[in-house]
């Protein structure tokens, strides 16, 4: 018998609408790999089948959303109607989570930057949209203790970015397009502000 295997149990169950699902038609299966009593084992298939276990679940989800709407708003544009299904198997795949907003971004960017990779994910923009939001996020949690040179990040665009984050902060994703050159974001929080540039230097590559 053991307490926490119990709630590392209980805490899986409420991470996944579909191990609840699975747990009702194959118990034993469910709770085979976790050290529990049978009277535990007994308690948790009673959880699965009350009302407020999907509530449970949906709690869990809106924690976990939160901070990828609140953090990463324009990759959330540009994902469109395939957010919830990523976020979903992203959920499924990492359940250990502590809603802490800097770990559970990283850990979703992570795995963006993976499907990104591997060829599963192509969107326009999205490359270059996740890694400055990423980037953004890195420098909202740095300590201010950092030297200067820290919270100062240089940012690859394969699109000019003025007009592509000008669009997206009115909502709107521009038609697809063609990488248009080598272009950078120069992203800057030394000061009290957060501030944007881009480079001469990048300009004058990307036109010529």
């Amino acid at each position: 018998m053991s307490l926490l295997s119990f709630q590392q149990a209980l805490a899986a169950l409420i991470a996944s609408p579909e191990l609840c699902l699975e747990a009702r038609q194959q118990p034993e299966t469910v709770f085979a790999s976790y050290d529990l009593s049978d009277r535990e084992k007994k308690r948790l298939q009673t959880v699965v089948f009350q009302r407020g276990m999907s509530v449970n679940c949906t709690l869990y989800r809106v924690n976990r959303i939160t901070p990828i709407y609140t953090l990463l708003p324009y990759t959330c544009l540009l994902l469109g109607d395939q957010l919830m299904p990523l976020a979903t198997r992203f959920w499924e795949t990492c359940r250990r989570s502590d809603l802490q907003f800097k770990r559970e971004i990283q850990l979703f960017t992570d795995y963006l930057d993976h499907q990104i990779q591997e060829g599963r994910l192509q969107i326009t923009y999205l490359p270059e949209i996740l890694r400055m939001e990423t980037a953004i996020n890195e420098l909202k949690f740095l300590s201010k203790q950092q030297d200067a040179a820290s919270f100062v990040r240089n940012i690859p665009f394969d699109h000019e970015p003025g007009p592509l984050l000008e669009a997206l902060s009115e909502l709107r994703i521009p038609e697809p397009a063609p990488p248009a050159g080598n272009w950078s974001l120069i992203i800057d929080y030394s000061g009290e502000e957060m501030m944007f540039s881009i480079p001469q230097s990048s300009r004058a590559e990307a036109l010529g």
